[in-house]
């Protein structure tokens, strides 16, 4: 109201000059209207990307948006693109590499909190992750080291989008895979577990780049979140070695009050092994065994646990062909999950016995969850986990996860530089 008051006083204050000024002032007003007309319809998105230049249709109000990048979820509202591969490549600078070797290239802006990670190998394959680069249900974007979205249109050949390539993938030479998809975490007080913050509304507090090598990167990301009223710190670290198949994800929680406070975390995703947008053929998998109910992991006696696209044979009418593609997620020290588990809904998932098929079309789902993790004032603690892909077993074998390394002095450096 007060808005429009002071578009009245403008106005009353315009005409009420001399009539010598009229034309003047009559160019004035055309000129304020279609500034106002323009900056109200029209939203500037301009993060420094230098991707190209992108008019997609309006959301929240506006009727269109300019930007210089495009994010997954938001592709369909493209109306008009211009690939400005030349100008990105300016910002753009590959480490010095061995081309007879794996080799990594990163592109990460530490603004906006987004970017992704390619690897090369020498024998044609390719491992991409991508982070931040995706709007979630909400419409939002996180900012930081959260796993999912697509490369930027010019990335693609063609300026196609393959939604295989997207979150974690992987290209045998042949075709992409799809690895894993954006992934489905948040985080709760110890008292309201069911008040759950996601990463999009995770304060993001900035980045930084530790490493980045044409063999290896470290990246951070540092979120400050109120839970039960009480503020905690999150400080997340991605480690990735050239032409491994996996990343290691560290998550520094820490109290930042003067009292006692407890959380809970939960990591997952219905990674949609093999190809984008459908479960199909994906099942449940660990160390021994496979899974085709829902069902609850002892994280005690198992280290990890994945999905594996080889079909789900107690499913009527599910066929194949399938990928044989698996994933998996290890984790790693003292800070065990408190509850894993296989459903076909995040969030809920009956015991093994109970004889639920895995049997989503578009919703099988692998979930880790910590908690409630009391913390006293100003303590930290953090959690490891080892994420990625498995290689194909003998036909109708287990798939083989791949020995994880971890280097002790990157985690000493993770768990005591505050």
């Amino acid at each position: 109201m007060a808005e429009i008051t002071g578009v009245f006083q403008f106005f009353h204050m315009i005409f009420s000059q001399s009539n010598m000024r009229r034309p003047a002032i009559l160019v004035s007003i055309i000129l304020f209207l279609f500034v106002g007309i323009f900056v109200l319809t029209i939203r500037f998105d301009i993060e420094g990307d230098f991707e190209g230049i992108y008019l997609l249709q309006g959301a929240n109000g506006k009727l269109l948006e300019i930007k210089d990048d495009v994010l997954l979820g938001e592709y369909d509202r493209v109306i008009v693109k211009k690939d400005l591969p030349w100008l990105h490549s300016l910002f753009d600078n590959e480490p010095a590499h061995n081309r007879n070797e794996p080799h990594i290239k990163l592109s990460w802006n530490r603004n906006a909190g987004h970017g992704f990670i390619y690897n090369r190998s020498p024998d044609g394959t390719r491992f991409v992750i991508c982070l931040s680069r995706f709007q979630d249900s909400e419409g939002k974007a996180p900012r930081g080291i959260f796993i999912g979205g697509g490369l930027p249109y010019s990335r693609y050949e063609e300026s196609t989008v393959q939604l295989n390539e997207t979150g974690v993938a992987f290209y045998n030479g042949a075709r992409w895979f799809h690895i894993w998809c954006n992934a489905n975490e948040a985080i709760a007080g110890g008292s309201s577990p069911e008040k759950m913050v996601f990463p999009s509304s995770w304060e993001f507090l900035g980045s930084k780049i530790h490493y980045d090598t044409s063999k290896k990167v470290m990246l951070q990301s540092s979120h400050r979140v109120l839970l039960d009223g009480v503020p905690f710190q999150i400080d997340r670290f991605l480690i990735y070695r050239a032409g491994d198949q996996y990343f290691v994800l560290a998550n520094r929680f820490k109290n930042l009050s003067e009292k006692p406070a407890a959380y809970f975390f939960v990591y997952g995703d219905e990674p949609w092994v093999g190809d984008y947008g459908s479960s199909g053929g994906n099942v449940g998998w660990v160390q021994d065994r496979q899974y085709y109910y829902e069902a609850l992991i002892d994280p005690y006696k198992y280290s990890f646990a994945g999905m594996f696209d080889r079909g789900n044979p107690i499913v009527l009418g599910e066929k194949g062909p399938y990928s044989g593609m698996a994933n998996f997620i290890e984790w790693v020290g003292d800070i065990k999950p408190d509850l894993v588990y296989f459903s076909n809904k995040e969030g809920k998932v009956n015991d093994e016995s109970a004889r639920v098929p895995l049997s989503s079309r578009d919703n099988r789902v692998m979930f880790l969850q910590w908690g409630p993790r009391l913390l006293a004032p100003q303590q930290t603690e953090t959690n490891v986990m080892a994420i990625g892909m498995a290689s194909k077993g003998a036909t109708g074998a287990q798939p083989v996860k791949p020995d994880i390394r971890i280097d002790w002095a990157d985690m000493h450096y993770i768990m005591t530089n505050q």
